[in-house]
This record gives C-alpha cells, structure tokens and sequence, in this order.
C-alpha cells in the first residue's frame, strides 16, 4: 500500500509551531505518512513558500536567531498568513485535489473575535486543504459554520489540541462513544492557572510562577488570557459547541479568573485540607445552557482537588456511561505539538480509505 505524503502549511512559528516541526523529525520512522512543509508563516519572523519544501532545519534555525524567514525564500516579499495559505493552495493545487494539502494553524489566540485563526481555517477549507489546529478561537467561535463547511468541501477539520493538549477528548467523545449524550462536563483545563495555584501552596510568589510558565512556552510572553479565566473560557466554549451541540463564544461564559486570589486564600484553604482550583463548568438547566469559569474552593475528596503543577482533568457526564474522566497528570509543548501530529495520523488513514475505494 503506498504511504500518502502530505504537503503542510504551517500559520504560526511560535512555540507550539516550532515544537511540532522538531517534533516530525524525531517520530518519522513512527508515522505512517511521509510529509514535507512547503510552507511558514509568522507573525514576527516573516515567511517562506517553497512548493519543493521548505527546510525546516533551516527554518528552526532562522527563527532561533531571530532572523526573517524571507531569507529562505526565492521570492521573498511580506505575506500575512492569508496570502501564504491563498499562494499555497494555487501552488499546489494538486496536491489540494488529491487531499494531501494540509493547513496546520497554531496561531495566538485572539479572545476578541477568534481572529486571525477563524479566517486562516475558513479559507483553508475553501482552498480544499484540510485543517488542523491547536488555536481555540474557530471552535469556540465558529465551530458549526466550520464544521458545515468542512462537510461540503469534503474536507476534515481538526482540533484536537484546542483543549487538554494531545490528550483525546474530543476523538474520545467523537469515535469511541456512539450514541452517548454529553449533559455536561467539570474540570480543570488552565495548565497555567493550575501551576500558578499550586505554586502558592508551596509558597512561591504568583509572578515567580508565572515566569516560569512563560518560560516553558506554556504561558504567553501576556499572560492575561490565562489568570483571567479567558483561555478557560475560550476552552469552554469549544467543549460546548462540539460536544454539546452550543452555539455560544467565550463572552458568553460567566468567568472570573485568579488574579484576585491571595496566597493566603490558597494556603489558609490547604490548612482546612481543601484547595482552590480554577474549574470550568457547563450543563443544560431546561433549554438554558449554563456554562461558567471561577476559583472554587474544593473538598479533598474532590477528584480536581488532587491535580496540582501542570496536571488538567475534565469529567464529562453522559446519559448513557455515567461521569467519564479524563486526566492528564502533566502538560507541555510536546503534548500539544502530538495533537497536530495525532490529527495529522487521522488524515493520513483517511487518505488510505480514498485510495482503496
């Protein structure tokens, strides 16, 4: 059976994007694909096209330096990643044809409108390319329209990564449980607000906490999306809208965040043997979906109680298997760069599929 090569387009070079480059390198004897970037787009760090493939040692290496990715390209010129993904698909259209085009979009999340990521995977489908990503912003504002439009194109559009990294939650709910109906869900999904709480346990400063997330390109260089509950609720909304049939944005999620916890608040709640945790929360009251990030102060026997450092869990009730749990004891860019490589598999199976029908 021939092993499908997939030409990627990778929008956003940060820490996730670089992390998923190095990390196809390491796993390649592993994957059941063959693959070559043919092009990058950055928001500081300039771009590359090259339909033959773009060296991604060199690339690495350019952004490492601090250097323009126009330096890598024959026809150097400024490009957003819109133009990148337009210049792409006309490039390789072909390849776009045939399913091997594929979009791998690890933008920053804009909690505002989901902006740019919405527009990259929009156009992406339009272009025929499939789409992974690890941004949070078109499930949590645009998951139906995107989804819909995936299905008229006949192309997949992928998200794994959005939340809880590269641990399968939504391929889990998804492909492992048919006719199981998602009431709601609990946990705790902010890997930086987790680290910083249970940094103040142990009677370390809030801001050293920080700066260490910020410093295992965890946390962004602005960390605000995170302390103040919107990368949770952001999160929320994606958990809402593809598996409970939402159709809601983050603005429409009740949060309050932690930076108005006290490391005496922690540490006064840990002497009484009880923790504080930043928890998301969503369920259906009647018709009314009730969906909510907050600091909540947790019993021992609380099952999120006992996630501390990087640890995130989420439990999902159903109507058919009860609560089912899903824990990830600790979280860091490797896990998030498996997600697109994880999506990235299921697309290459898919390609199979077409070839032996």
């Amino acid at each position: 059976m021939k092993v499908p090569e997939l030409s990627l387009v990778l929008v956003g070079f940060g820490h996730v994007g670089r992390r998923f480059a190095l990390l196809l390198t390491e796993v390649a004897d592993r994957l059941d694909f063959e693959w070559r970037i043919v092009a990058i787009a950055t928001g500081r760090h300039g771009s590359v096209v090259d339909p033959g493939g773009v060296d991604a040692t060199r690339a690495l290496a350019a952004v490492a330096a601090d250097q323009s990715l126009d330096r890598l390209d024959a026809e150097p010129r400024q490009r957003s990643g819109l133009d990148v993904i337009r210049q792409a698909a006309a490039l390789l259209a072909d390849d776009a044809a045939e399913g091997r085009l594929v979009l791998v979009e690890s933008t920053v999340l804009d909690i505002d409108r989901g902006e740019p990521a919405l527009s990259h995977v929009r156009a992406a489908l339009e272009a025929q390319m499939h789409v992974v990503t690890v941004n949070k912003g078109p499930t949590a504002f645009a998951y139906n329209e995107l989804a819909s439009l995936a299905d008229t194109v006949d192309r997949v559009f992928f998200f794994e990564g959005a939340v809880m990294d590269g641990v399968p939650v939504f391929n889990l709910v998804r492909e492992t449980m048919p006719a199981v109906r998602i009431d709601g869900f609990r946990g705790v999904i902010n890997t930086t607000s987790n680290f910083v709480l249970s940094a103040l346990e142990q009677g370390q400063p809030f801001e050293l906490a920080l700066r260490e997330m910020q410093a295992r390109g965890i946390a962004e260089a602005d960390p605000t999306l995170d302390i103040e509950g919107w990368d949770a609720a952001a999160k929320t909304a994606a958990l809402v809208n593809v598996l409970m049939g939402g159709a809601i944005t983050p603005h429409q999620v009740a949060r309050t965040g932690i930076t108005d916890v006290r490391a005496t608040d922690v540490r006064d709640a840990l002497a009484r043997g009880r923790r504080i945790r930043l928890v998301a929360t969503a369920r259906w009251q009647g018709h009314t979906l009730l969906a909510r990030v907050e600091p909540e102060l947790l019993a021992s026997d609380d099952p999120l109680a006992g996630l501390a450092d990087t640890a995130n869990a989420l439990y999902l009730t159903t109507d058919l298997l009860g609560e089912v749990g899903i824990v990830q004891r600790e979280g860091s860019l490797t896990q998030t760069a498996y997600a697109l490589l994880s999506d990235l598999t299921r697309i290459s199976l898919r390609l199979r599929d077409w070839t032996d029908q």
